[in-house]
């Protein structure tokens, strides 16, 4: 099942020098791979070439690029908008587009040509993930995951236009709790949303009204913190990494969509336990991370830390598919999501109260600091007054001895017995 690949020393230095990896990309024309480094701060652009015969798949990485910028703050995920246009989420920045060398082995410093802020001027904002979505008339659709906003936003772009900003509205909200990758079929029928707090995938039906208030139409259960996730070509699968786990799920239905709660038709292990046990620093690390599938279903490749790159037959992969069982009714999941969501709204209001609270108290510390500051003021003011009078008062004394002493010893002359 995996697929041992040929790349020269010094590209395999630049893939293994990244850390932490956490998504991976192919580019439309499939000749390219984005990996994002979150730890090193850095991207690097492969370039790849893949080919399959009747007995085997060839897979030869023949050069890559490392991209650094100071934009790049904790870098999370990564698509391209054409294959040398690359948008990035940043987790401690925002969503930036890069204009990508050509190929070649090294390093190179960019700046972006488009930073992308969240519709509204949301405060609360870590994009995470991002997807494009190319449209035939020069523009591009970019469906962007925030991890602290709790949302998905869409941004529609103008290639044309050095990427400018469109239009940006608030696309999903409703039961998103921490968002960690998104993926949308081909056929732009559904979106897919891996939920790290709730441990499922949503799954949005498109060919309905979308906004913050549309609820998931379907769930996919049984991983323990999804992450990256990828639709088939055909739309039939739907495979996710398991960052808790060292398994890819691949879910299947049988021709009638998502709808429904949904358990996995196979969980695949592709990282051996030395592995999987030497990066999970907590339970929700260690196990896979970015996912993606090129365009002719011959690969998937996989990144996650001390596993940076790994290619897997997806023919072989899709082999361990059972028939996949019917959908099960999703109003259960649908009342844990809908207290999950109650009791995250619980938790931001109890937070927002304290932190009202915290802010009074400051105020009423900071207050009471300046009237001590008045108080010590005025104390000092009084204590100089004091001195003053004090002062006067000896000056005075002194005044009058000084000048007494004549008037006294004229006063004993006109006293003396003459």
């Amino acid at each position: 099942m995996e697929i041992e690949y040929r790349a020269a020393d010094g590209v395999r230095a630049l893939v293994d020098g990244l850390g932490r990896t956490e998504d991976i990309r192919f580019s439309p024309g499939n000749r390219r791979l984005a990996m994002v480094g979150f730890n090193a701060g850095r991207v690097v652009v492969l370039d790849v070439e893949i080919a399959r015969t009747s007995q085997s798949i060839d897979v030869a990485v023949t050069a890559g690029v490392e991209i650094a910028s100071p934009s790049l703050r904790y870098p999370h995920g990564a698509d391209f908008i054409d294959d040398e246009t690359l948008a990035v989420a940043n987790r401690l920045g925002d969503l930036v587009i890069f204009k990508l060398p050509s190929a070649g082995t090294g390093a190179c410093e960019l700046s972006p040509i488009q930073v992308i802020a969240p519709p509204g001027g949301s405060r609360s904002h870590a994009p995470g993930s991002v997807t494009a979505l190319r449209r035939a008339d020069a523009r591009c659709e970019l469906l962007v995951c925030d991890n602290e906003g709790h949302s998905v936003t869409r941004h529609l772009i103008d290639q044309a236009a050095d990427c400018r900003v469109v239009s940006s509205d608030v696309l999903l909200r409703k039961w998103v709790n921490l968002p960690d990758g998104i993926c949308v079929s081909r056929d732009r029928r559904w979106i897919a949303i891996s939920n790290h707090n709730t441990h499922g995938i949503l799954l949005y039906d498109w060919s309905s009204p979308l906004g913050a208030q549309a609820a998931a139409a379907g769930i996919l259960r049984g991983v323990r913190y999804p992450h990256g996730i990828r639709f088939s070509t055909d739309g039939r699968y739907i495979f996710v990494a398991d960052a808790g786990a060292p398994l890819v799920h691949i879910y299947a239905h049988g021709g009638e969509g998502w709808r429904g709660a949904w358990s996995p038709a196979a969980s695949i292990r592709i990282k051996d336990e030395q592995l999987f046990l030497r990066s999970r620093g907590n339970p929700q690390e260690g196990g896979p991370k970015g996912i993606d599938i090129d365009s002719g279903m011959n690969v998937l490749v996989a990144t996650s830390e001390h596993q940076p790159l790994l290619f897997l037959d997806v023919r072989a992969m899709l082999a361990e598919v059972r028939l996949p069982s019917p959908a099960l009714d999703a109003e259960y999941e649908a009342v844990i999501l809908e207290h999950a969501e109650s009791t995250r709204n619980r938790v931001v209001r109890a937070e927002a109260r304290a932190a009202a609270a915290d802010k009074r108290a400051a105020a009423a510390e900071a207050m009471a600091a300046c009237q001590e500051r008045r108080a010590e003021k005025f104390k000092a003011k009084a204590a100089r007054a004091k001195a003053k009078a004090r002062a006067a008062r000896m000056q005075a004394a002194l005044d009058s001895l000084v000048v007494g002493r004549p008037f006294a010893r004229l006063y004993a002359a006109f006293k003396r017995p003459t």
